[in-house]
């Protein structure tokens, strides 16, 4: 079920000089900019498992680190390097997930029933709701039963109110260093 919700990854105004990793749902993902727009895919070289984020954007292509293998926007490899034949580029292909960008964040599902559908943020008085700084939460809901899912959720979303409101939360402040 959560796999067919939307989630922001990063910000759309973020540069995005390399490819950078960001976990979803358990599953590990290679966020990157091509000159064409960003792109969302499986952070996983088909040939040998290398984490894409730790290759590199060359013009349109990403280059995996480990044997060099060149990626194209649609996700196909479009070059394998010489001491790697017989394989063709035809045999590697990279997952991609849909990137979208709406409220000033790029967002992905990883099992979009409708790329058009993406939720609502109300605006006040003409600013985004999502203008100034980004906090990360680290939640782990998987040993939790659906209704134990349900409670963290909320409490994560009392905490995220309070910070709009009135900066950090005293819950969450420590006078340990």
């Amino acid at each position: 079920m959560l796999a067919r919700q939307w989630f922001p990854l990063v910000r759309a105004d973020d540069p995005l000089a390399k490819p950078r990793q960001v976990v979803l749902l358990n599953l590990r993902l290679a966020v990157y900019r091509m000159p064409d727009g960003m792109r969302i895919g499986r952070d996983m070289c088909p040939h040998r498992g290398l984490p894409l984020s730790s290759g590199r954007i060359e013009g349109e292509e990403l280059v995996c680190a480990y044997h060099g293998l060149r990626f194209g926007s649609d996700g196909q490899c479009r070059l394998v390097p010489e001491k790697l034949a017989p394989k063709t580029a035809d045999c590697f292909r990279i997952t991609a997930f849909p990137a979208v960008e709406r409220h000033g964040l790029i967002w992905t599902c990883l099992i979009p029933e409708d790329e058009t559908w993406m939720p609502s943020i109300p605006s006040s008085a003409g600013t985004s709701p999502l203008d100034g700084a980004i906090s990360i939460f680290k939640l782990s809901i998987e040993p939790l039963g659906d209704s134990q899912k349900e409670l963290a959720l909320n409490e994560l979303h009392r905490l995220l109110k309070e910070m709009a409101f009135g900066g950090m939360p005293n819950s969450l402040l420590s006078s340990e260093t």
